[in-house]
């Protein structure tokens, strides 16, 4: 009779596992990645930065993340938060050389009222891909949908960076080792 019970209880097991449903992983930095399954499924991950500064991510620049030597992705303001302002243009250019990973800040774009003629003409489209966002001054927040590259990019991976400029001006670069967490996001990943 026991061991038809420790065999019942063998073939239930891995059933009665828990489901993770979140991951924090904190850079020495201070800043936070959370990914996150929802109740209704969907799952989204989360920058905040760091509480040991007074600054806030720079509502007029680029925050873009890139999953090892992938293609950079912008995390655009897609997502509306409730009052939230329409942000100002973009004033920095960031430059993302394919073959050597190597990233450059090349200053600001000047006057704010003049037409953005490099972003009318799509000059960042073979660079960058894009991604809607929901960006708030301390946190930003991206879907990991399901097929889509990010989400596909993520499984496996071994770091995520992440690459903003903050309210006073500094330019950051925050990056994630993932290697030791690959057992919790291949549950979390779709």
């Amino acid at each position: 009779m026991k061991h038809l019970i420790f065999i019942t209880l063998l073939l239930l097991g891995p059933g009665l596992q828990a489901q993770t449903t979140a991951i924090e992983i904190r850079h020495n930095n201070g800043d936070l990645l959370t990914i996150q399954r929802l109740a209704n499924g969907e799952v989204w991950g989360s920058l905040f930065l760091s509480d040991r500064t007074t600054a806030s991510f720079a509502s007029h620049e680029l925050i873009v993340l890139q999953v090892d030597k992938h293609q950079p992705i912008k995390l655009q303001q897609g997502f509306r938060s409730c009052g939230a302002p329409a942000p100002k243009s973009q004033q920095v250019v960031y430059q993302f050389e394919q073959s050597e990973s190597d990233w450059a800040f090349s200053g600001s774009r000047g006057d704010g009222d003049k037409p953005d003629v490099l972003k009318l003409l799509g000059w960042d489209a073979d660079q960058y891909a894009e991604l809607a966002a929901d960006r708030r001054p301390e946190v930003v927040d991206f879907p990991l949908d399901p097929g889509e590259h990010l989400t596909l990019q993520m499984q496996g991976a071994q770091q995520l960076n992440f690459r903003y400029v903050t309210s006073r001006g500094e330019q950051r670069e925050t990056i994630f080792h993932l290697a030791p967490h690959h057992a919790v996001l291949e549950q979390l990943l779709p």
